[in-house]
């Protein structure tokens, strides 16, 4: 991925998370710019393995997300975690997860942003 942007923090924020940047990170970039060098800092544990490896961290994060009900944060994990080698099948686990922890109404909250990116799959 080749990034224009001019903050060098957005760019690689962008790269670490497989060329891919969710609709809220370009919206605080946009709003409140000064916070992305912060986010970037912040975001490192997450893009780097550890004990947990960066694929594990971001199912992690699609089921915490789930179980808040974030819509609009669904697909933004569940795209990361397949760009971190995540399969369908361990996506949908982490999903089920949610469901067992947080309720049915999770599935509801995922199922938008799971089908757009089972639909994009191949892509």
């Amino acid at each position: 991925m080749s990034c224009e942007d001019p903050d060098k923090h957005y760019c690689e924020m962008c790269a670490e998370m497989g060329g891919f940047a969710p609709k809220t990170l370009k919206s605080i970039k946009e709003l409140n710019p000064g916070f992305i060098e912060n986010l970037h800092r912040m975001d490192k544990f997450m893009t780097e393995d550890m004990a947990l490896d960066k694929k594990t961290k971001r199912l992690i994060a699609l089921a915490c997300v789930t179980v808040k009900m974030c819509d609009d944060c669904i697909y933004p994990q569940a795209k990361v975690a397949k760009n971190y080698g995540a399969t369908k099948e361990e996506i949908i686990e982490a999903i089920q997860v949610s469901v067992l922890t947080g309720g049915v109404p999770c599935w509801s909250s995922a199922k938008q942003g799971i089908a757009k990116l089972f639909e994009e799959w191949d892509d």
